[in-house]
């Protein structure tokens, strides 16, 4: 039996984006959260002065006339099909969740996207709190060891740096005569400075969504998060560019292997770009160290792995109490002296 579409989609969507949100967020955002604050104007996490304004694309909206008359028909096609209705009863019926994730995408994905951004503190870290709505959703996906699966990227599931060895396929809807730019940026990764960003990938001058006819500026360097340093976030970005950008200052020699020039910032790409260049869509993952890093280190990077180790503080002893109510009698052990 044929698996329903039209409605299906339609009313599944905003459940599906919270069920959604919820699998691919399973291992939540660590140290970058807590720098954000919960503003109670905006009702977003931000810390930026650039708080509050949209650097984005114009939101996509739907006629809400046009929107209920196609849902009308929708229903009214539904209630008429016999097949569907035994089915339901039946519970054999198939719902196919690639197309509600799609019809989600292109109504409530773009303002789930974004509040998923501000809860993994994207937004503040990247664009000093600006913030854009995803209109131009993208499909993001690595190709799997064996050939046969691929590991989409959504916002904020898990993806390790064995299945990310590799560039992925990006695609998007566009027009052959539009550009864009793509870039993915690690800002949890550098070395030496906090503050700042390793690319891993800058593209320009991409025509419609062929991103292999675009201009490689930064050819793709696998995430390498150090052991110890617990999950990165690696951010996809996509900016719809108004014509062709001269990118000749910010292109090294490829491949680029040198850690040094590929220290980043997107805030300063934006603000030399801004007159050029508009965000459109945003996609990240989360991605925590495993045995093929080691390898990135060696045989790519040229250096020695470095391993970090998390330094505990001193388990706190409140202070000795001279009637220790209601303790055990192993009380005191821990005011005795330690010989």
């Amino acid at each position: 039996m044929a698996a329903p579409t039209g409605l299906f989609r339609r009313l599944l969507s905003t459940q599906f984006t919270g069920i959604l949100s919820r699998i691919q967020g399973s291992s939540g955002p660590s140290f970058h959260q807590q720098r954000c604050r919960l503003s109670r104007t905006t009702n977003c996490y931000h810390e930026g002065a650039s708080a509050g304004i949209d650097i984005g694309l114009p939101e996509r909206k739907v006629s809400k006339r046009r929107f209920m008359r196609e849902q009308t028909i929708e229903l009214r096609k539904i209630k008429k099909n016999v097949e569907l209705e035994r089915a339901a009863r039946r519970r054999t019926l198939l719902v196919p969740l690639d197309e509600v994730y799609e019809e989600s995408s292109r109504s409530s994905g773009q303002f789930q996207t974004r509040r998923m951004a501000h809860h993994y503190g994207i937004f503040a870290d990247l664009f000093d709190s600006a913030d854009f709505l995803d209109v131009v959703p993208m499909t993001i996906c690595y190709e799997c060891s064996d050939g046969e699966s691929v590991m989409p990227v959504y916002t904020g599931n898990v993806v390790t740096p064995t299945e990310a060895c590799k560039a992925p396929s990006v695609s998007y809807d566009s027009t052959k005569d539009s550009l864009w730019t793509l870039m993915l940026t690690n800002p949890d990764g550098h070395l030496q400075d906090n503050q700042a960003e390793y690319i891993h990938w800058l593209v320009g001058n991409i025509p419609g969504d062929a991103v292999s006819d675009g201009d490689v500026l930064l050819d793709y360097l696998p995430p390498f998060p150090a052991r110890g340093t617990g999950y990165h976030r690696l951010v996809y970005v996509l900016f719809q560019q108004n014509g062709k950008v001269d990118y000749s200052q910010e292109t090294v020699s490829l491949p680029c292997t040198s850690l040094q020039d590929r220290t980043f910032s997107t805030l300063e790409f934006y603000r030399k770009y801004q007159d050029m260049i508009t965000p459109a869509g945003l996609r990240f993952f989360q991605c925590r160290w495993d045995e093929s890093v080691q390898g990135i280190y060696h045989n790519i990077l040229n250096m020695r792995e470095p391993v970090f180790e998390y330094d505990f503080p001193p388990t706190y002893l409140a202070p000795q109490k001279k009637w220790p109510h209601k303790k055990p009698l192993h009380y005191l052990e821990h005011f005795m002296p330690k010989e």
